[in-house]
């Protein structure tokens, strides 16, 4: 498991290299000021399709807050060796007006990928 940390600015779109292949494990967030509001979220995403997603519950800044893994996305792998360009980066966005904040990814790099017998 690796965690990488990145500051992120209000309304920014950040693109974070996938360091090997892997999984996100876990996101947590914490908001550097007091003009985050509950429902104010931080998106990790493959290309547009949400992998974990962080809503913040307080308005008071400086408490970390953990994020939710996708349903359906959560299990989606990152490459940097992949062909697709979109596949080899994690895209964070914000929803309303957070402010500045402090990115957490949990990347896993042992997770569990299945292969159908034709990509083994």
């Amino acid at each position: 498991m690796q965690r990488i940390t990145v500051a992120h600015a209000d309304g920014a779109t950040l693109y974070v290299p996938a360091p090997c292949r892997g999984c996100v494990a876990g996101v947590k967030v914490v908001f550097q000021t007091n003009v985050v509001e509950p429902n104010d979220t931080v998106v990790v995403a493959r290309n547009s399709t949400a992998v974990n997603t962080v809503t913040a519950a307080n308005t008071a800044g400086l408490v970390v807050e953990t994020g939710v893994p996708d349903a359906t996305n959560k299990g989606l792998v990152f490459d940097p060796n992949s062909a697709t360009a979109t596949e080899q980066v994690m895209v964070i966005t914000d929803t309303g007006a957070p402010g500045a904040k402090v990115v957490m990814i949990d990347f896993d790099e042992f997770a569990y990928v299945k292969q159908t017998p034709l990509e083994a």
